[in-house]
């Protein structure tokens, strides 16, 4: 075999490389599945809620006597859908809106007052709609709203830089401190913001100033609050007594 028959065969083997190469890429491209479905597929599909009012059209009725038992009408609308934001507590929401926290638990089956999350839709009933039931005189008194929330510790009694209190949430709900007060008996409260404290979690009351964090808040207070004897209360929004610590 002389030189130009072996650049010819070496010509058509990489021809034959060649086309086979573009072939296979071609036949890949074609089962690629395209972006966009791809992207159709990934993308989950909400389905819209939509709020409608129901306006009943009138109709030829025949007169009745006035004996005969009267009709009830449709009662009004009664209620609105309200989604939680960030930072929301269900005190200001029943607030913001006219109603008890209690009219609005009812509403929505709720058993803990201090587990509202951001998205959550809640049922508000309007502010003159009927109350609940009353329950029952078997029926046993309600918890106390965040109960496993305590009072966990001084540290530095009476040295303002570092005098605090530890709170701790026992319990295994996130609470949410929005309208609670630390205050010392016969003295000054302090009352939280939204901050949200998970099981097992804790934060610091430091006495003295300071920059907040999600662990660390400060009061602010120029001279030392828990000498020796001291009592601490923490109050829920209910302005019912959680815990209670006396400083050693």
């Amino acid at each position: 075999m002389n030189r130009r028959q072996l650049a010819l065969v070496i010509i058509l083997n990489a021809l034959i490389s060649l086309t086979i190469a573009v072939a296979v890429v071609w036949v890949v491209e074609q089962r690629r599945p395209d972006p966009e479905a791809l992207a159709a597929l990934a993308t989950p599909i909400t389905a819209p809620v939509m709020a409608a009012t129901f306006t009943p059209t009138s109709v030829a009725t025949t007169p009745v006597p006035a004996e005969a038992t009267s009709v009830a009408t449709p009662a009004p609308n009664t209620e609105e859908v309200y989604v939680v934001q960030a930072g929301d507590s269900l005190l200001a929401i029943a607030g913001r809106y006219g109603v008890s926290m209690q009219a609005i638990m009812d509403a929505n089956n709720l058993t803990n007052p201090d587990f509202v999350f951001s998205g959550q839709r809640l049922v508000i009933p309007r502010a003159d709609a009927a109350p609940s039931a009353a329950p029952s005189p078997t029926a046993a008194p309600p918890a106390i709203a965040g109960q496993g929330l305590r009072i966990a510790s001084f540290t530095s009694n009476g040295a303002l830089p570092n005098e605090a209190v530890q709170l701790a949430n026992d319990s295994d709900l996130v609470i949410n401190l929005q309208g609670w007060r630390l205050e010392k008996a016969g003295g000054p409260a302090y009352t939280f913001g939204g901050l949200s404290l998970f099981p097992g979690s804790g934060l610091v009351l430091y006495t003295g100033a300071g920059v907040d964090t999600s662990v660390a808040l400060y009061w602010n207070q120029t001279s030392p609050l828990w000498e020796r004897g001291s009592v601490a209360r923490l109050i829920n929004p209910q302005g019912q007594e959680v815990s209670q610590l006396t400083a050693p």
